[in-house]
């Protein structure tokens, strides 16, 4: 296990018992979210416009999630796998499902996150949505 599996693990609660879920409630090393992250952490995320968006900061990601977590009236994460790639690097495999809050349009979906981490902060990461996805969020923030 590298350091980036080993910070992935601790943050997403995963390892401990099937079907942990993230954001639920703090990670149980006691740091807050922010504290996993760089202060120049950079994002590719599928936005608001259906395409990837690059976001820069830590303040920009934590905003992002926040508008995202506002768009929705429900969610659920399980977790399915966290796998180390080389020496800085995680993949994070989920499902989801989402609910709209303004429409009630409910959607569920796998998605993929990359992350790259340096001396114990992530500073990149990257997602992966199948293209339902991509619109469901494109019309729940657009």
């Amino acid at each position: 296990m590298n350091a980036a599996e080993e910070l992935l693990r601790g943050m997403f609660r995963f390892g401990g018992q099937d079907g942990d879920v993230f954001g639920t409630s703090a990670p149980p090393d006691g740091r807050a979210m922010a504290d996993y992250f760089h202060a120049d952490v950079c994002h590719s995320l599928f936005g608001p416009s259906g395409t990837k968006e690059m976001l820069a900061g830590r303040d920009a990601f934590l905003a992002f999630v926040a508008r995202c977590a506002d768009a929705l009236s429900d969610r659920h994460d399980e977790i399915l796998s966290i796998n180390g790639i080389g020496a800085e690097c995680a993949v994070v495999h989920a499902k989801a499902r989402r609910k709209s809050k303004a429409t009630g349009e409910d959607i569920r979906y796998e998605w993929a996150m990359v992350y790259r981490v340096e001396d114990g902060r992530i500073t990149y990461g990257a997602d992966m949505l199948d293209a339902d996805a991509q619109d469901f969020w494109g019309r729940v923030l657009g």
